[in-house]
Parts: structure tokens; C-alpha cells; sequence
């Protein structure tokens, strides 16, 4: 730790804006060490959520003592329930804020807030810095007047990333960790799909865009497939925990949707995904296309390959 101030590029100046209440001077090691608090915030895509899951329970390891806090849209929070323990949850609805209702003891000076993206907008860029919190820490591929702790990657790969946040902090972090979906949540999921039997033959989770992809172009299609996002899809309105345990019970996945994508991805679902825009979160050992034909392609090379 003696080196640990020479990892980050730069520290920001004290902010000039008189609302800001949060104050210019890290300790080192002190506040990494010895935080009052931690705090990580969830964007509002939905798959913000597993950057930030990932990263609760890597702290969660490294700070088995300290309190911690997630803010995060409403719809996530539940996902939370994944975690070897659920810390204290605070949300917003569509939009990224601050929750109306916050202990006054959240944001200190010695709290460490996490943003763990590698972007970030002045809207929720005034939120972190407005927030008090003494160090918040994000790995932002620029500099940020509202990060005064930027932390530099050599991997922008989820959860690689995360690992290396924690390793240039001096945190250990767990590296083979994924979620676990409670078993209450995989029966419900099972009846949904198999309402008589309440178990489930194998399938392909996907997309009604992406289906009518393969259809078109014909390639094998070996087992009953089952649509999550479009307008023939198979189950309407599922909640977030749900939603997830059939991904996750799924034997692979084909989307064109980035939602669907992280969800595979975070859950360690064979999965085939065209980005045509290419802006789907990026995790390692996944790689999207970018066109119909190379999402044909892909699609036969991972039957080929098998799951």
C-alpha cells in the first residue's frame, strides 16, 4: 500500500461550486483501508446492475464489517437478493437520482463511493460529486470534475475491470464468483415454463427479432426456444429476479438486445448476440457481431461447438 498513491493518474482540485459538500483530501491508506461506508451506484440500464452486483460482492469479501449500500433503480433492487448477503438498498425509479430518503451518516468523508462504468454524464456526475461521499471512485476512460479518484484499467472487459479496481486499490477480490439465483425463484420460474410438470425441458432464450434472424437464414434450431423481449414474447411483465432464473436455466441464448446480452453474460450463459450499434456492456470471454450474417455464423459455430 506504501505505493498506492502512484497507481492514479491525478486528484482533483477542491470543487468551486459552494453546494458541493464534499472536500478535496484523500488519506491514504486510511480511507481505502478503513472506510465508515461503502456505497456503490447502479445505473438506470438494465445492465448496469450486474457491474455493480459484481463489485458488491467483491467488497463485500474485502470489508466483511463495513456497512454497505447500493443505489440503484427500483426494478434491480431484488436482483440484489443474488448476493451472499443483501446490504441496504436505496432507489430510484426510471431515472438516475438521488433517493429522497438517505441516512444523514451515508456520505462522509471517509465513504467510499463506487461508479463502477466507464462513462459518465454531467446528471449523474453532479449527483456523485453533490453526494458528500470523501472518495468516490470510478474507472472513467476520461477525466471527470466529479471522480476524484480515477482509477486506470487495463482491461475495460466486465468482471475483469472490477478485479483490477480492487487490485489497485489493495483489495483482494474473488475471481471465479456468479450470481445464485434462490431457490424459491428457479421453482416459480420452472412452473412458468412448465406449468404442468413444473419441469422444464431444455431451451434457447431469446429474442422475437433475433428468432426471426435465424428463421429467415435457416440454420439448426434444436430446441424449444422461448421469447423474452419482443412483441410475440412468451412470458409478459416478468420481474427482474424471474426474468433472470429463466436465462439462467436456459441452455444458450440468442438476442439482439444488450439487456438480454448482460443478462447471459452475468449469469454465464452461452450466448450469441449481434450489436449492431456497438454499444453492448463489454464482459469477458463473450464477444458480439455486428451484422445478421455474422450472427447466422455464430449461432452455427456455437451448436457446433455445444454448451
Amino acid at each position: 500500500m506504501s505505493n498506492l498513491s502512484n497507481i492514479f493518474r491525478r486528484f482533483l482540485k477542491k470543487p468551486s461550486k459552494r453546494r458541493y459538500r464534499s472536500r478535496n483530501i484523500i488519506h491514504f491508506p486510511d480511507n481505502i483501508l478503513q472506510p465508515s461506508r461503502i456505497v456503490i451506484f447502479s445505473g438506470a440500464a438494465d445492465s448496469d446492475i450486474w457491474p455493480a452486483m459484481y463489485l458488491a460482492n467483491m467488497l463485500q469479501k474485502a470489508y466483511p464489517n463495513t456497512n454497505m449500500s447500493i443505489i440503484c433503480k427500483i426494478d434491480d433492487g431484488e436482483l440484489l437478493n443474488m448476493l451472499q448477503w443483501k446490504p441496504r438498498i436505496h432507489v430510484y425509479d426510471k431515472y438516475p437520482k438521488m433517493p429522497s430518503l438517505l441516512d444523514d451518516e451515508l456520505f462522509k468523508d471517509d465513504t467510499l463511493f463506487f461508479y463502477p462504468y466507464t462513462t459518465i454524464d454531467n446528471n449523474v456526475g453532479d449527483l456523485l460529486m453533490s453526494s458528500g461521499a470523501g472518495v468516490r471512485i470510478a474507472p472513467l476512460e476520461t477525466d471527470s470534475p466529479h471522480i476524484n479518484l480515477r482509477v486506470l484499467t487495463d482491461s475495460k472487459d466486465y468482471p475483469i475491470m472490477l478485479h483490477q479496481i480492487c487490485s489497485a486499490l489493495g483489495i483482494n477480490s474473488e475471481t471465479n464468483w456468479k450470481p445464485v439465483i434462490q431457490q424459491k425463484i428457479r421453482e416459480n420460474a420452472a412452473k412458468l415454463m412448465a406449468p404442468v410438470s413444473g419441469r422444464a425441458l431444455p431451451y434457447i432464450v431469446t429474442t422475437s427479432s433475433a428468432i426471426s434472424i435465424l428463421e429467415k437464414h435457416r440454420p439448426e434450431i434444436p430446441l424449444r426456444t422461448v421469447s423474452l423481449e419482443g412483441k410475440s414474447t412468451d412470458f409478459e411483465n416478468l420481474d427482474r429476479e424471474t426474468r433472470a432464473a429463466i436465462i439462467a436455466g436456459a441452455s444458450a441464448v440468442a438476442t439482439d438486445s444488450e439487456d438480454l446480452w448482460s443478462d447471459a453474460c452475468a449469469l454465464d450463459v452461452p450466448v450469441v448476440a449481434m450489436d449492431t450499434s456497438g454499444t453492448f456492456i463489454k464482459w469477458c470471454n463473450y464477444s458480439t457481431v455486428s451484422n445478421e450474417s455474422e450472427f447466422v455464423e455464430a449461432w452455427s459455430q456455437l451448436l457446433r461447438t455445444g454448451w
